[in-house]
Formats: C-alpha cells, sequence, structure tokens
C-alpha cells in the first residue's frame, strides 16, 4: 500500500499470480500449508486447534491480502521493467549495485553478458558436435537434449522417485570428491527433498534450505513436473546446491569462529550466489565429467544460462525489453524450458539485479584466483584458496578481492 501511494506498482501479470498464490494458500488444507508447516512440525498434537485458528486468523488475512493485490490491477500496466517505475533508471543502478557489488554501468554489463553467451555458446557447440550433435542452433540442439528420452522421467509419482534418486546419488558422487576442492573440508549432513507442492508453481527447479530444527540440509527439488529435471542437468544442480555450493558454503560458515553476529547474518548475493555457480565450475575442474560427457553440456549450459541471466536482466531493466523478449532469448538462445523460464522471469520482473549477481560473482571469484595463481606460483594451492573465500564469509566482492590481494602477497 505504501508503494502504490508512491506510484510504484507491479505489473499486472505479477499481481494476478500472486493473489492467485496466496488464495491457493488461503484455500489448502492447514495441515498441509506452509504458514503452519513448522507449527506443525514443534507440536504434532496441535491438530483441529491449529486448523481452527488458521481459519479464524490467517485465512482471512490472506484474503485481505489478495484483494489489496487485486485493487492494484487497474492501476498497473504490462511493463516487465524497473524503468516504468518513479526514478526507475536510478533504482535499478542502485539494485544492482547492491547484488552484483561492483561497480558496472547497466549498459555495459548488458554487453559483457552478450559477450559471455557468445563464449559459453562456442564451448558447448564443441562439446556437442563431438558428442555427433551438430546440426541447429546451440539453443535448439540445447532443446533437443531437453525432450531426449534417454535423460527424462515420466510426469508420475515413479517419475519423481527416479529422480529423487538420481539426485541423492549425484550428491553422494559430490561429497566423496569434494576433498580435492579444499583443504580444510566440513563436511554436514545434507540430504534431497521435495519442496513444499504449494510453492512449486512459482518456485525454481531447486533451491538449498540450510539445517534447521534437527533436520539436516537439504536440497530441494521442485518435482511437480520430473521431466523438467532431465538427468544431464541434475549434476549441475546438485553441484550448485549441495556440495561444493551452498551446502558446502553454509557447513564453514557454521563452523568458523571469531566472525561477529553481524558478519554472519550479512548476506552478498555475488558472494553466495557466485559461489555456487564457481562451485559448478570447480567441480568440473576436479574431474566430475571425467566419464560424463553430456553431464558436462548440462554443466556448460548452466554457466550459459547464467551468462543469459545478466542478458536478460539488463534487458528488461535497462534495454526495455519486456516479458516475452526476455522468455524468448532465454528459450532460443540458452535452450532453456519454455515452464520454468517463465517462472525465473516474473521472479527478475520483480528483482532487479539479482539475476545477475551468479554470473558477476563467479567471475570475480575466478577473476581473484587466477590473479592470485599467477602472484603466488608454485605456493598456489586450490583448496587453500577455497578455504579463505569460505572462512572469511560473505562479503561485497570489491572487498573479497582486496583480501585475495593480502593474502597472495604474504
Amino acid at each position: 500500500v505504501h508503494d502504490a501511494a508512491q506510484g510504484v506498482i507491479p505489473p499486472d501479470f505479477i499481481l494476478a499470480m500472486t493473489a492467485a498464490q496466496v488464495r491457493a494458500l488461503r484455500d489448502s488444507a492447514p495441515q498441509a500449508n506452509p504458514v503452519l508447516a513448522s507449527a506443525y512440525r514443534a507440536d504434532e498434537a496441535l491438530g483441529e486447534e491449529g486448523a481452527a485458528l488458521f481459519r479464524r486468523i490467517v485465512a482471512p488475512a490472506l484474503d485481505r491480502q489478495a484483494l489489496a493485490l487485486d485493487a492494484l490491477v487497474g492501476r498497473a500496466s504490462d511493463k516487465a521493467g524497473v524503468w516504468a517505475q518513479p526514478d526507475g533508471e536510478a533504482l535499478y543502478a542502485s539494485s544492482l549495485y547492491a547484488n552484483i557489488t561492483i561497480r558496472r554501468a547497466p549498459g555495459e554489463l548488458h554487453r559483457q553478458g552478450l559477450e559471455w553467451v557468445a563464449a559459453l555458446s562456442a564451448e558447448i557447440d564443441a562439446d556437442l558436435k563431438r558428442l555427433g550433435m551438430s546440426q541447429g542452433s546451440v539453443g535448439e540442439r540445447i532443446a533437443a537434449l531437453n525432450v531426449d528420452p534417454r535423460f527424462l522421467q515420466p510426469n508420475t509419482d515413479a517419475g519423481r522417485a527416479e529422480v529423487h534418486r538420481q539426485a541423492e546419488a549425484y550428491l553422494a558422487a559430490s561429497r566423496a570428491r569434494a576433498s580435492r576442492a579444499f583443504t580444510h573440508l566440513v563436511d554436514t549432513p545434507v540430504e534431497v527433498r521435495r519442496m513444499s507442492t504449494a510453492t512449486e508453481d512459482s518456485s525454481p527447479v531447486a533451491f538449498y534450505n540450510g539445517p534447521s530444527g534437527g533436520a539436516a540440509g537439504g536440497v530441494l527439488l521442485n518435482l511437480k513436473t520430473p521431466s523438467d529435471l532431465p538427468s544431464w542437468r541434475l549434476p549441475t544442480l546438485i553441484h550448485h546446491e549441495g556440495v561444493p555450493g551452498h551446502h558446502s558454503q553454509a557447513a564453514v560458515l557454521d563452523e568458523v569462529g571469531g566472525l561477529s553476529a553481524f558478519r554472519r547474518a550479512a548476506r552478498f548475493s555475488a558472494w553466495t550466489e557466485g559461489w555456487a555457480l564457481y562451485a559448478e565450475a570447480m567441480s568440473d575442474e576436479i574431474g566430475a565429467y571425467e566419464a560424463d560427457p553430456y553431464g558436462r553440456i548440462g554443466y556448460l549450459q548452466a554457466q550459459l544460462w547464467r551468462a543469459g541471466r545478466v542478458v536478460v536482466d539488463t534487458g528488461l531493466h535497462h534495454e526495455r525489453w519486456d516479458r516475452e523478449q526476455a522468455v524468448a532469448y532465454m528459450v532460443d538462445t540458452v535452450g532453456e524450458l519454455r515452464g520454468p523460464t517463465e517462472r525465473e522471469v516474473n521472479r527478475y520482473c520483480v528483482y532487479p539485479g539479482q539475476a545477475c549477481c551468479f554470473m558477476v560473482g563467479k567471475q570475480q571469484i575466478v577473476a581473484s584466483r587466477e590473479a592470485a595463481r599467477q602472484a603466488m606460483g608454485g605456493r598456489f594451492r586450490l583448496g587453500d584458496y577455497n578455504d579463505l573465500v569460505l572462512r572469511s564469509g560473505p562479503l561485497p566482492m570489491e572487498v573479497l578481492d582486496a583480501l585475495v590481494q593480502q593474502w597472495s602477497a604474504a
């Protein structure tokens, strides 16, 4: 209401989607509702008392939220980028810096994203040709892999179970290999779980949840449509969300002593997501795909996807692309599936700059590493560098680079 009074109103398609999701929460069974999930985990005897509280207090509040969103639709436009909002260009520049923590002009970053896409597309093209796939654009050949029955499971409970089993196997393999990447390995429990069905329609294909309430860390999969998770993509997904990605990041941060409460709580997206994307690339470096050429295509395509995000985010919010142009770019050039892409682009529309932090952060972590390698010569060890990045805690990229320079000089 406050933002709307200032003339800042989300696009009409975002308002409609959000109102529908709020109503789905309102109408779902209390015991299965994510709003109450933690309460039921804490007190299994909550039973009908909890359901009654939900119907009396929570459901009416959710209904008011949905009605408030409905009331804004008539004032909203279909413009996807924040450029269309009051002071939109300044808002985007500020949001971009807050997310990537390196000063880059939006137009400059858009051009950089296009260069990353071109370089990765060329590498994927070479790998696909080695596998006998030479016809069509890179996007078309990736699209063919997306529907190749060799890599798909049916959209059934049996298919969901098989995708879950495959993900568990990849997670076990990545944990066994992780000692190659760290001098001081922190290996805490992590498992594969299905995310809440109530949030699947608006969620990405996977995300990570840290340990909570005695439960292990979890790689949460969106299993509504198992065919959205072809097996050639799964290993990299595990490397990003699990080990050596977000789970390893969280495990080290939990172990490290000496960090203040603020340093532990502070979050810098480029450090967090940049590490996870770096972990994907590092997994290739330490041998994850030595006998899995299609898995390596998955790794490269995941890098291409994040480079495409840079192009699309700056396209939406600086170059004034519309939503369909953004979706089409990710589908046609990057080879993404349309359904997950539409959900992703919706997120980019309301979270300007965040989609850029993955690739920008990863590229800076790599650039800092290679500068340290050159400065240190034979003293450089991959495990020592990785320990430094994680055990230093979340940092802006500019600060991390200065820290690495001091470390390599010493």
